[in-house]
């Protein structure tokens, strides 16, 4: 259970918007990413087979972790607590996301490359 900590992370990040001593700018931070995740609009559309999600898997982290960086220096530690064991962890977890990145990669070059959006003629269309 020692990486149990580590998922606690994002709700404690999401509890800064309610909290008083978090100034405005973390706040509209954290709200651009999550408004980006549901939105429909993406500067990558999501039909694109598996490039559509790489730019949410992208956009809405370094929006998280803009707006941490953003908090003071009191209420992210009280996020993340600093010892050694969450630097590893952190390492550890930056290289599965590595890994995931180059997966979905892989998997979206992978994809039918003759693909086409163009109008298919029926017998009875014509």
């Amino acid at each position: 259970m020692k990486n149990a900590s580590a998922w606690m992370i994002i709700p404690k990040l999401l509890r800064t918007l309610v909290r008083k001593d978090v100034a405005l700018k973390p706040k509209l931070l954290l709200i651009a990413g999550l408004v980006y995740l549901i939105s429909p609009i993406d500067l990558l559309p999501d039909i694109l087979l598996g490039f559509g999600w790489l730019d949410d898997l992208v956009i809405v982290p370094f929006l998280g972790w803009l707006s941490y960086r953003s908090l003071p220096k009191g209420v992210q530690s009280e996020i993340v607590p600093d010892n050694t064991e969450n630097r590893a962890t952190s390492r550890r977890m930056l290289i599965y996301l590595g890994i995931l990145l180059i997966v979905v990669i892989v998997i979206a070059m992978m994809g039918d490359a003759n693909t086409s959006f163009e109008r298919v003629n029926s017998p009875a269309t014509n």
